[in-house]
C-alpha cells in the first residue's frame, strides 16, 4: 500500500480526535540565578504579533497506547524573549530577530576575534542559512523536483524532496558543481569556481518514489524487464559505445532509421543489434521509446553476461569456498573419465548403448579446456560472505565491549528476539539478512581461533592457530556457513563467548593483523566482507604497532606523518583486501591512543565504514552499537565494484577523492560500497566546448549484488554550455562545491600542514566572490561586498570547514582527525552539509500543530529553525540539534521544569541520566512532539540518531555542543560576521590595488 503521509512520523504518536493543549512553560523566577542574564518582558508587541498563545485546543494529539491518556495542562504564562530589533519585524525572517537576553558563549569554548576597528554589521543583511533552507524547503513541499525541468534550480542538500528521473539521475545520486559548464578551460578560471561531481551511486531513495529500474531484456519487443529467450542476446549484455565503452542512455541518438546510434559522450556512430532493432517516429525517437526504461531513466541497472564477472586475485593455497577453480577441475574430471570409459568400450569391441550424436570437431577437447581454464580465471558472482573478527583480549571482556558486541550481532542476524524451544515458526522474527548469504567468526587476542560452525555439529567448536606470521584457515567445512540453518550453532557461540573469556583469559594483547589475513584467507575467492571489532592498539602479530601520538607535534610540519600508516602492514594489506573484492568494516573501542591512520586505512581502501566508540560506555552506547551492527548487515551492500566516471569530447576527469582503491587513472576499485558512500570528481578541459550543444557526465558501476547477481548502475546527467561568467555564476551549486572543497582539503592532510590547508580554502572562497565583484558587479561602489546568489553562503561553510573536526586549529587527537578526515571524504553531499553546519530548533516554545501531519499533503509541520549561535538562545529556553551523526537537547540553566518533566517525566535536570540516548515515549504532547521531529531527522539521514542530554553549566558535553554553534567565536576560529569583514577587507584590499583599507571599507 501506498504510505498516507509523505514524512516519516511514528505512526503510534500520530493524533487522532480528542482535545488537549500543549503546556504553557513559565520560567521560574531564580534569585540565585544570576549571570548576566536580563529578564525579558513578556508583554511586547513582537509577542502579540508574531507568536500564539497556549490557550486553545491543539490540531494534533497523541494517540496510540496513550489514547485514554490526555496530556496535562498547564496554565503558566508563556515566556517570550524580548528581540533586540523591534520595528518591522513583522518582515523578517524569525533568525534574523536576535533576542535581547540572549547567553554568551562558555568562556571555555571561545575562540579569537577580529583585531582593529570593529563595523557593526546589521543582521538583516548577513547571509542567512536558515531562511534559505526554508525558502527551499517551501518549494518542494507542494511539487516535485523534475530531473529534466530543473529551471535552473537543485534542492539544497537540507531539503526533503521527492524526486522523479526524467532522463538525468536525481541529485541524490549525481551532482554537479556547474549544471551550465564554462565554454572553455580560461572561463572556468576567471569564475575560479569548481568544476567536477559528487557521485553517491547507491544513495537510498525516498520511500515514495520509483525504484531504480532492472533492464535485463534486450529484444525488441519484449518487456525490458523479462528474461531474455534468445542466448545470443544474454550474452551480448547492455548497448555499449565500441569507442568510448559509454552506455546506452537517454540522450544517444537513433540514426539510420533505427540501425545505427550516436554516442553522446564521444560522437561514435554504432550498429544496433539485430534483436535491439526497432524503427523511430518522425521525431527521431524510437517507436518502443516509452518501453524502453534505458532510453527514459537517468539511472539504471543492467545484469550482465559472464564477460562481466571479475577475474580472480591470484591463487592461494589457504582459500577456501567453492569458487569456480573447483568446478573447472571438477568437470575436467569429469570429461576425463568420460574419455577413459569410451576408451575402454571400443577396446573390448563393444558399441555404446546411447549415440551421442556427432562426432566432435577436431581441436574440441583443447578449446574445452581452454574455455574450462578461462572460466576457472572469473569469480562466479554468489550472495556476499560476511566474516566477523572480534577481539576477545582482556580489555574487551573487563569493559563489556566483547558481550555487547555479541548481543549486536545477534540482533543483526535474527532480530531482536531470541529463539527458544517455545516459539513457533509464525512468531519467529525474520532474519536480518538475505537468503544465500554466509557467515563466519574468528575470535583474536594472543592467538587466533576459527570457529566451526556447521550445521550438523552439536555445537561450535573452535580451531586456534598460534603461528601469527603464517595465518591459514584450518577447517574446510563450517567456517562460512548459512546463519539460517546455523542459527543454534550461531547463537550459542554469541551467547556463551563473553562467559567464556572472562574465565578463560587468551590474553591483554590484540593480533588484529594475523586475524584480518586469516579472514581475507577465507573470501579470497569469493569477495565479500570483513566487520573486524578492536579495543586496543595491536601490540603483537603482524602489524604491530606502537603509539606515536605526541601533543607536542600537534599543529607543526610533523603532525601530518600522523595521518598515514604507520607501518607498510597496513597499506600492503588494504591493497590485497581491495583486490579481492572485499571490503572492511571498522569497530572501535579505544580508551587510549589506538592509531586510527593506521587501523583505519582497512576501511578507508576497501571503502568499508569506520565507526569510532572512545571510551566506550555500555547505557549510552549500546543502542548505537546495535544499529550500526544492524544498518551494516541489512542495509543496501554491493561487493567486489569497480566504478569509472566518462565524460563528453574535451572534457576528462582529473582527480578523484573518496575511500577506493585505485590501480588505473580511470577505474576506482571497491571492496563495498554502501548507502552513504559517495567519491568526488574534478573536470579538467581538453578543448573548447560548442555552447550550442550539451555536455554530459556518466558514471558506470560494475559490481555484485548483495543476493549474488552480476549488474552495472548506470547514472547519467547532461549540462548546458555557455559562454558568459555571470550564467555560470547564476546556476553553480554551492552544496557540491562544498562537498568537493570538503574531499579535496581533507585529502591534502598527509602531505600538507593544516595551517595551509586553512589558508588554501579562505584564499579560494575569497578569489570566488572577488572574481564576481570583479566580472559580475563591477558598476557598483568599490566598497561594497557583493555576493552572488548562489554563492552567497559560501564565507559561511568555508568558516565551518575550517571549524570541522579534521580541519580546525586548537589541540584536537590525532585519532579524532584521522577518524573525520576520512568520514568527510567518503561523505555524500547530504551528510557533509549537515554535518559542517547543524539544524536547531527551540523546543520550549513549540506551537501545537508542529511535529504533526497537516495539509492536504499530509506532511510533516515543521519549526522555524535557529541561526547556530549563543545569540539566538536563551538560559529559559531548551534547543534541540542534530548535525546527522547524533542529536543533542541542550537545556538552559533557567529552563522550566515542566519541560523536563514532559520529556523524562523528572522535574529536576540533576535527576537526569544523561546517559540516555533514547527518549522515553510519555503520554505528553511535547514528547510525541520531539520523537516525531527526531523520526523526520532520522529518515533523511538514513539511520537513527542517538540523543545526547546537554544542561547549562554543568555537563561535560556543553563543549561539544558549543563547538558546533559555528556563527560564534570558538574552535580556534572567528565567529561568522568578524569572518565576513576579513573576507570584505581582503576583496577591498584587491580591488584597490592592494593598498589600505582607506576609505573604500565599508559594511555592505
Amino acid at each position: 500500500m501506498p504510505p498516507r503521509s509523505r514524512y516519516a512520523v511514528d505512526p503510534s504518536l500520530t493524533a487522532q480526535g480528542g482535545q488537549g493543549t500543549q503546556p504553557n512553560y513559565q520560567q521560574p523566577q531564580q534569585a540565585e540565578y544570576q549571570q548576566g542574564h536580563q529578564q525579558a518582558n513578556l508583554q511586547t508587541g513582537y509577542d502579540q504579533q508574531q507568536q500564539q498563545q497556549y490557550n486553545g485546543a491543539p490540531t494534533q494529539q497523541p494517540s496510540g497506547p496513550y489514547d485514554s491518556t490526555a496530556p496535562r495542562e498547564r496554565s503558566y504564562a508563556v515566556h517570550r524573549p524580548e528581540p533586540a530589533v523591534q520595528p518591522n519585524v513583522q518582515s523578517m525572517h524569525p533568525s534574523l530577530v536576535q533576542p535581547m537576553n540572549h547567553i554568551p558563549p562558555p568562556p571555555h569554548s571561545s575562540g579569537p576575534s577580529i583585531s582593529g576597528p570593529r563595523v557593526r554589521i546589521d543582521p538583516s543583511q548577513v547571509p542567512n542559512p536558515v531562511e534559505a533552507q526554508e525558502m527551499d524547503q517551501n518549494l518542494y513541499d507542494e511539487e516535485d523536483f523534475l530531473s529534466c525541468q530543473t529551471k535552473g534550480v537543485i534542492p539544497l542538500a537540507g531539503t526533503d524532496y521527492r524526486g522523479v528521473d526524467q532522463g538525468n539521475s536525481l541529485p541524490r545520486h549525481l551532482r554537479v558543481t556547474l549544471p551550465v559548464a564554462p565554454s572553455n578551460s580560461q572561463l572556468l578560471d576567471t569564475t575560479a569556481l569548481p568544476f567536477g561531481v559528487i557521485v553517491q551511486p547507491f544513495a537510498q531513495l525516498r520511500y515514495d518514489e520509483a525504484p531504480i529500474p532492472l533492464v535485463s531484456n534486450w529484444v525488441s519487443g519484449q518487456s525490458a524487464f523479462d528474461q531474455p529467450q534468445i542466448q545470443d542476446a544474454e550474452e551480448e549484455g547492455p548497448p555499449r559505445c565500441e569507442k568510448c565503452r559509454g552506455y546506452i542512455n537517454p540522450f544517444v541518438r537513433f540514426v539510420d532509421g533505427g540501425r545505427r546510434w550516436g554516442c553522446n559522450l564521444c560522437g561514435q556512430t554504432n550498429e544496433v543489434h539485430p534483436t535491439y532493432y526497432s524503427s523511430i517516429s518522425p521525431s527521431g525517437h524510437r517507436l518502443d521509446h516509452s518501453d524502453r526504461p534505458e532510453l527514459l531513466h537517468g539511472t539504471v541497472d543492467f545484469p550482465v553476461p559472464k564477460m562481466y564477472w571479475a577475474v580472480q586475485p591470484a591463487s592461494d593455497d589457504t582459500a577456501t569456498g567453492d569458487g569456480p577453480d573447483i568446478a573447472a577441475a571438477t568437470a575436467s574430471l569429469t570429461s576425463a573419465a568420460s574419455d577413459m570409459l569410451g576408451g575402454l568400450t571400443a577396446s573390448l569391441g563393444q558399441t555404446p548403448a546411447v549415440t551421442r550424436g556427432n562426432s566432435p570437431a577436431p581441436g574440441f577437447k583443447e578449446k574445452e579446456k581452454e574455455r574450462l581454464k578461462a572460466e576457472a580465471r572469473l569469480r562466479r558472482p554468489v550472495p556476499i560472505s560476511r566474516v566477523f573478527v572480534l577481539d576477545v583480549s582482556d580489555g574487551a571482556v573487563k569493559r563489556g565491549v566483547l558481550r555487547y558486541v555479541c548481543e549486536g550481532i545477534r540482533r543483526g542476524l535474527y532480530g531482536t528476539k531470541r529463539k527458544s524451544e517455545g516459539d513457533s515458526e509464525d512468531g519467529e522474527e525474520e532474519e536480518g539478512i538475505g537468503a544465500g548469504e554466509r557467515v563466519a567468526i574468528i575470535t583474536v587476542a594472543e592467538s587466533v581461533g576459527f570457529w566451526n560452525l556447521s550445521a550438523g555439529s552439536s555445537g561450535p567448536s573452535l580451531m586456534v592457530v598460534s603461528d601469527l606470521e603464517d595465518m591459514f584457515v584450518p577447517l574446510r567445512d563450517g567456517f562460512l556457513v548459512d546463519p539460517v540453518e546455523s542459527r543454534s550453532q550461531i547463537e550459542g557461540l554469541l551467547n556463551m563467548l563473553p562467559d567464556m573469556m572472562e574465565r578463560q583469559s587468551d590474553g591483554g594483547r590484540c593480533a588484529i593483523g594475523a586475524a584480518i589475513k586469516g579472514a581475507l584467507a577465507g573470501l579470497r575467492r569469493l569477495g565479500g566482507q570483513i566487520t573486524f571489532f578492536l579495543t586496543s592498539l595491536p601490540l603483537v602479530g603482524p602489524g604491530k604497532l606502537t603509539s606515536r601520538d605526541d601533543p607536542t607535534v600537534y599543529n607543526t610540519d610533523k603532525e601530518r606523518a600522523l595521518f598515514t600508516a604507520a607501518d607498510p602492514f597496513w597499506r600492503n594489506t588494504a591493497d590485497e583486501i581491495a583486490n579481492a573484492g572485499v571490503g572492511v568494516n571498522t569497530f572501535l573501542f579505544p580508551d587510549q591512543y589506538t592509531d586510527v591512520a593506521s587501523v583505519g586505512a582497512l576501511s578507508a581502501a576497501t571503502g568499508g565504514d569506520v565507526f569510532f566508540h572512545p571510551r566506550f560506555e555500555p547505557v549510552r552506547d549500546r543502542d548505537t552499537l546495535f544499529d550500526e551492527i544492524r544498518r551494516s548487515l541489512t542495509t543496501e551492500l554491493v561487493y567486489n565494484a569497480t566504478m569509472r566516471v566518462r565524460c563528453s569530447n574535451n572534457l576528462r576527469v582529473g582527480e578523484h577523492y573518496g575511500d577506493f582503491h585505485q590501480r588505473s587513472l580511470t577505474d576506482l576499485e571497491f571492496g563495498t560500497i554502501g548507502e552513504s558512500a559517495a567519491i568526488g570528481a574534478v573536470i579538467k578541459y581538453e578543448g573548447k566546448l560548442d555552447e550550442k550543444d550539451l555536455c554530459y557526465v556518466q558514471v558506470a558501476v560494475l559490481y555484485t549484488s548483495i543476493g549474488g547477481e552480476r549488474r552495472v548502475r548506470v547514472l547519467n546527467t547532461s549540462m548546458g554550455v555557455t559562454g558568459l561568467v555571470g550564467n555560470v555564476f547564476r546556476f553553480s551549486d554551492l552544496d557540491a562545491s562544498v562537498t568537493l572543497y570538503a574531499k579535496e582539503a581533507v585529502s591534502l592532510m598527509p602531505s600538507k600542514q593544516l595551517k595551509d590547508i586553512r589558508k588554501m580554502l579562505t584564499d579560494r572562497c575569497n578569489r570566488v566572490l572577488l572574481m564576481y565583484r570583479r566580472h559580475c558587479a563591477g558598476a557598483t561602489q568599490q566598497g561594497q561586498l557583493i555576493l552572488p546568489e548562489t554563492f552567497k553562503l559560501l564565507p559561511l561553510y568555508t568558516l565551518c570547514l575550517l571549524k570541522s573536526k579534521p580541519l580546525k586549529g586548537g589541540t584536537v587527537t590525532s585519532d579524532v582527525r584521522s577518524h573525520y578526515m576520512r568520514r568527510l571524504r567518503s561523505y555524500g553531499v547530504v551528510s557533509t552539509m549537515t554535518l559542517l553546519y547543524p539544524r536547531l530548533l527551540a523546543i520550549h516554545d513549540l506551537t501545537d500543530d508542529v511535529g504533526f501531519p497537516a495539509g492536504p499533503m499530509g506532511r510533516l509541520k515543521m519549526p522555524s529553525f535557529m541561526r547556530a549561535s549563543y545569540g539566538w538562545m536563551v538560559a529559559e529556553g531548551a534547543y534541540l540539534m542534530t548535525n546527522g551523526e547524533t542529536a543533542m537537547i541542550w537545556l538552559g540553566g533557567a529552563v522550566s521544569p515542566q519541560v523536563i518533566d514532559d520529556l523524562w517525566g523528572v522535574d529536576n535536570p540533576e535527576e537526569l541520566d544523561t546517559r540516555m540516548t533514547r527518549l522515553p515515549k510519555l503520554p505528553t504532547l511535547l514528547s510525541t512532539q520531539i520523537r516525531n521531529l527526531l523520526a523526520h531527522f532520522e529518515r533523511i539521514m538514513g539511520h537513527p540518531l542517538p540523543l545526547l542530554i546537554i544542561r547549562q553549566n554543568m555537563d561535560g558535553m556543553e563543549l561539544e555542543y558549543a563547538n558546533h554553534l559555528v556563527e560564534d567565536s570558538n574552535n580556534d576560529a572567528l565567529s561568522y560576521t568578524d569572518y565576513l569583514m576579513t573576507s570584505h577587507k581582503s576583496i577591498t584590499n584587491e580591488m584597490s590595488g592592494g593598498g589600505g583599507k582607506g576609505d573604500s571599507w565599508r559594511p555592505w
